[in-house]
């Protein structure tokens, strides 16, 4: 797994070689560079007093240097950042395309400077202590470090098992964060210092409705440039193709080019409902050199501790094991692989209905009269639709809850939690409600963007990006490039609805630049994701969710209810919730199991 590190020494101090040394060995990083108080692991760059370090990509060089005023060729990303940054400082990163996680430092004034691209596509992991401050793109490499206990932030465990996730700036490990997605952090001698660097702009309430000679030949180019911005020569790309819009997209958009990518696609061997049959017949219409990979069994319970290593934190969801064979499929033909990740975040997918409907319902509820509402209210009061109604129109997602998965509610977490004050029961409001207040915008848009902050760039990118890397390759993003994410955002939550004589179609652009290419029974049917794993916990896979149940059970931290994993294991099969849960837990042990094992090399 390709990546970057670092260590600081805020006060002169030199960073010890062998520490850099593990870094580069877990980063699989051959370039290593001292200078002063600084080690560096990674495309290392020095440029007139600026170093520079780069995990991604940065798109236009040339024309990125020519504006700084340089007039020769660079021969990197890092060159051309370093370059940048001597002519901009820290206002480089608003002129910066691209998918990138970047360490800046400047021996004199002693300075280093972290950040991440706009979407958060590439990870950073930072620790400090009152001497020393150390960076990496996996948060095992900090592991390494004798100041990193490799204690659990059990503060941060009821945000986990609610979203399956621990939002940057947190980790699960205690004093160590990461830096937030479109961030800059600074730090110095006596100083930390963060900032947002770039927010999307979504549409202002009351927005128009744009006509769709407005919307569509804008993002069929956008999406067009997205694709031809990350074909680069020399790579081998391929594609995965799910069968979906996002992915369809850019295969189309790589054929205007003259491109045919290969492209891969993921099933089960037992899926009852198997979306593989819709991805090769999108494959067949596009002339794609197409490969199927078919998991069996014994195919998930080998993948399980290679996708579990492969993320360098816990990520709830079994997705990672189907990505992590997906990924090994498509290492053998490629060197970087093109995702449709974003396209339901950004334009809305099969949730858009009912959303909008409720959404209506609560705006005219809102509108009776104050005293005929309060008649309705105990009535109303019990059920979910009822109570759903009588929310405030406005703040409708974030009083719903809205945003990235749902995993343990409440109440299962005071179930499952040996020492209950560790449920936290307003844990889903206070993660969520800086997304809802970050953009203002109408109901429909802020929840996408609540999504978009949660599940897209703290699970699903995480998943991808961990996986490819873990199969040397470099996964990337056409739909969340910036002009297709300003197209995307500057649209009203309900334009991303369009409702016919006798339907409705959510993720109308996309549809409409695929307009065409697809026959209307496979641009206009409903869509599954990824296979899913549930049934396989109480089918084939019984045995290792008994063996993965002692060891959640049976574990030194004792932090779980015995009676509560076996109602658990008991609803396995009955309801799908069940599963998704255990899964999170699975993937929690055998990460702390992971953390526990891996002593410390030496002191820094």
């Amino acid at each position: 797994m390709s990546g970057i590190g670092g260590i600081f020494h805020l006060r002169g101090r030199k960073p010890s070689k062998p520490a850099i040394q593990t870094m580069a060995t877990l980063h699989q990083a051959e370039d290593q560079l001292f200078n002063g108080g600084v080690g560096l692991v990674g495309n290392c760059v020095y440029n007139n007093d600026v170093l520079v370090v780069l995990d991604g990509w940065i798109d236009d060089l040339d024309d990125l240097v020519r504006r700084a005023g340089h007039t020769t060729g660079v021969d990197s990303a890092s060159h051309a950042v370093a370059i940048a940054y001597r002519k901009w400082g820290i206002g480089l990163f608003d002129r910066l395309d691209g998918e990138f996680s970047v360490a800046i430092w400047e021996p004199e004034p002693r300075r280093l400077i972290l950040a991440r691209d706009r979407m958060g596509t590439r990870p950073l992991f930072w620790t400090r202590t009152d001497n020393a401050f150390a960076f990496a793109t996996s948060l095992p490499a900090l592991l390494e470090l004798p100041w990193v206990d490799r204690v659990i932030a059990r503060e941060n465990l009821s945000e986990y098992l609610s979203f399956g996730t621990v939002h940057a700036p947190r980790t699960l490990v205690q004093d160590v964060y990461q830096v937030e997605p479109s961030h800059w952090l600074r730090i110095d001698a006596d100083e930390l210092t963060s900032r947002r660097w770039w927010r999307p702009h979504y549409a202002a309430v009351g927005t128009r409705n744009p006509r769709p000679s407005e919307v569509v030949p804008a993002l069929q180019e956008a999406v067009q440039r997205a694709v031809a911005r990350r074909m680069r020569p020399g790579l081998r790309p391929a594609l995965y193709l799910s069968g979906g819009l996002g992915s369809t997209a850019i295969a189309a958009a790589a054929r205007t080019m003259g491109r045919n990518l290969p492209s891969f696609t993921v099933t089960l061997s037992d899926d009852p409902h198997p979306e593989s049959p819709f991805a090769g017949r999108i494959a067949k219409l596009l002339h794609l050199d197409h490969r199927e990979t078919v998991v069996e069994t014994r195919d998930v319970a080998k993948a399980f501790d290679k996708s579990a290593m492969a993320m360098g934190q816990p990520l709830g969801a079994a997705s990672a094991i189907l990505l992590q064979l997906l990924a090994d499929a498509a290492g053998t033909r490629a060197d970087v692989v093109f995702s449709g990740d974003g396209s339901e975040e950004l334009f809305g997918g099969r949730m858009l209905d009912g959303l909008s409907r409720s959404i209506s319902a609560a705006n005219v509820y809102s509108q009776v009269p104050s005293g005929i509402r309060r008649l309705l209210h105990s009535t109303l009061d019990k059920s979910e639709r009822g109570q759903r109604m009588q929310s405030d129109p406005s703040a409708w997602g974030l009083e719903q809850e809205l945003g990235g998965t749902n995993l343990f509610g409440v109440h299962e977490r005071r179930a499952l939690f040996a020492d209950k004050s560790l449920a936290r029961d307003d844990i889903r409001t206070t993660v969520l409600a800086p997304f809802y207040t970050d953009n203002p915008t109408d109901p429909i848009n802020a929840i996408l963007h609540a999504w978009l902050r949660s599940r897209l760039m703290e699970g699903a990118l995480v998943r991808t990006g961990r996986t490819t890397a873990a199969s040397g390759l470099d996964a990337r993003y056409p739909l969340l490039d910036r002009e297709v994410v300003s197209l995307a955002t500057a649209l009203p939550g309900k334009a991303k609805i369009a409702r016919g004589p006798a339907s409705l179609h959510t993720r109308w652009p996309l549809r409409s630049i695929l307009t065409g290419v697809l026959p209307p029974p496979l641009l206009n049917r409903p869509k599954r994701s990824l296979p899913l794993l549930h049934g396989w916990l109480s089918g084939a896979g019984r045995l290792f969710t008994e063996e993965r149940l002692v060891e959640v059970s049976e574990a030194s931290h004792q932090m779980f209810e015995r009676r509560a994993l076996m109602s658990l294991r008991r609803r396995v099969g009955q309801e799908p919730g069940a599963a998704r849960r255990l899964w999170a837990l699975f993937f929690l042990q055998r990460w702390i199991d992971e953390i526990g094992r891996a002593s410390c090399r030496e002191r820094v």
